[in-house]
């Protein structure tokens, strides 16, 4: 793997670009950062249902593989039974309060708009009605042809499914899409579809777990994607 480190952010990945069809991404803490948003709403469930509040950074730990996982942690073990109370309490919160202090990480909205010639889509473990909210909020929904989210399909990344209904519905075979995300499920999900890969550091990833994945190009800024894609 190269690494440009000493020029700029840091590139790791095959020597040449490679020419793709289709760019399809996460979300949390690929597109935005939208980590503070949720563990606020986390901690609204929990406040509301009499539960110790979370350090907003225990919560971060817990982001990636839905809201029900989120709840889950974040729940004590004897109160597991108050799942689905928890998840209403959540989705009443986050629905209003989503774009609090949720931004776009640097240099996403120009690189989207480098690739506007290339079908994109959004590939995200989040439920699909606040993804939609999120992405509007943020005025980039309309770059993506397709989003899926977490309710979208039966299973969740880091099983293929999802990238394979995209790919399946934009009609792009593996070998000319790449799935860019933050986290060792973005990058499985990715392989299993047979798609070039891409991780980003910037996230909540360790970079040590991302790069043990085996990613096709890792990089710590959004932007280093001009370079990996043509």
């Amino acid at each position: 793997m190269k690494d440009q480190s000493r020029n700029g952010p840091s590139i790791h990945g095959q020597e040449e670009r490679r020419a793709v069809d289709l760019l399809i991404f996460d979300l949390d803490c690929t597109l935005a950062d939208t980590k503070l948003d949720i563990a606020l709403a986390t901690n609204y469930a929990l406040r509301a249902l009499g539960l110790p509040q979370l350090p907003p950074q225990t919560i971060y730990g817990y982001i990636g593989n839905g809201v029900e996982k989120i709840l889950e942690r974040a729940l004590p073990s004897a109160h597991q039974h108050l799942r689905d109370e928890a998840l209403r309490l959540f989705s009443e919160h986050y629905g209003q309060h989503l774009l609090d202090h949720t931004r776009l990480y640097p240099k996403v909205r120009e690189t989207l708009e480098h690739f506007r010639t290339k079908k994109m889509a959004v590939a995200t473990n989040k439920t699909l009605r606040f993804s939609l909210q999120t992405l509007e909020g943020l005025q980039i929904r309309h770059y993506f042809q397709l989003v899926l989210g977490g309710d979208s399909t039966d299973h969740l990344k880091p099983n293929p499914e999802p990238l394979q209904r995209i790919l399946q519905a934009l009609q792009v075979t593996p070998h000319r899409a790449a799935m860019v995300g933050d986290s060792v499920s973005d990058v499985l999900a990715g392989k299993r579809a047979g798609t070039l890969t891409c991780a980003l550091t910037y996230g909540l990833g360790k970079r040590e777990d991302l790069l043990a994945s085996g990613p096709d190009y890792l990089a710590d800024d959004f932007g280093a994607l001009v370079h990996f894609f043509e």
